[in-house]
């Protein structure tokens, strides 16, 4: 009976040995997450960047042709020796005249664009500035949440491409905000673009945006 009442102190003192290691396992893995890096401190840093997409762009599209309102006719003679000719020119005057309108809702493909991110602070302020191979630099103010970030709007030219009866680009004049969230080493964003569009007949505004950047931080 001796042999047995000490073999169950033994695993009374085992069970509470293995009670105090969970405990102290549970409570290093809370002190970890608490001390995970969050806000500003999470998402600083230099990142390589690629973004893409598309645009929907709702409004008017305009069939338009040019009418001729007059003709200007200028007569020269050229001397031929003892005669001269009459050599007459013509030159068209014309005014775009609208011929019909309808609704209608367009898919521009944005030109993809890359380069170099960086996410920065000082005290309460935040900025996200990307510098854009072969474009120009824009710079967002930026607000961090946990491991998110918030891009307030700011205008920005925009390169879309096109296609009626040929492929064109055209600039755009813009409003672009966004969000992202960092997964291990890389920053997700989706940003969402506004403004109006006018060109080749079509008259109309940004109705919807798919635009994804990927930042992948640099080592």
């Amino acid at each position: 009976m001796a042999v047995r009442s000490a073999e169950c102190c033994i695993f009374a003192e085992y069970i509470i040995d293995m009670k105090k290691t969970v405990f102290l396992i549970s409570l290093l893995a809370v002190c970890l997450v608490s001390c995970q890096k969050q806000g500003p401190a999470a998402l600083k840093g230099s990142y390589s960047f690629k973004t893409g997409g598309s645009l929907d762009v709702s409004g008017r599209y305009y069939e338009i042709v040019d009418d001729t309102v007059r003709i200007d006719t200028t007569v020269r003679y050229i001397d031929l020796g003892v005669i001269s000719i009459p050599d007459t020119s013509y030159t068209y005057v014309t005014r775009p005249d609208t011929l019909s309108s309808r609704d209608t809702t367009i898919v521009l493909s944005l030109i993809p664009e890359s380069g170099q991110m960086r996410i920065v602070s000082s005290g309460s302020e935040m900025k996200l500035a990307m510098n854009i191979t072969g474009g120009d630099p824009v710079v967002f103010d930026a607000t961090a949440k946990g491991s998110e970030i918030l891009l307030s709007p700011t205008r920005r030219a925009v390169k879309v491409r096109g296609h009626r009866k040929i492929d064109f680009i055209v600039t755009c004049d813009m409003t672009v905000s966004g969000r992202g969230k960092r997964y291990d080493n890389t920053i997700l964003f989706n940003f969402d673009y506004s403004g109006k569009y006018v060109f080749d007949g079509i008259d109309g505004s940004v109705s919807e945006s798919r635009v994804d950047c990927i930042a992948t931080e640099n080592e």
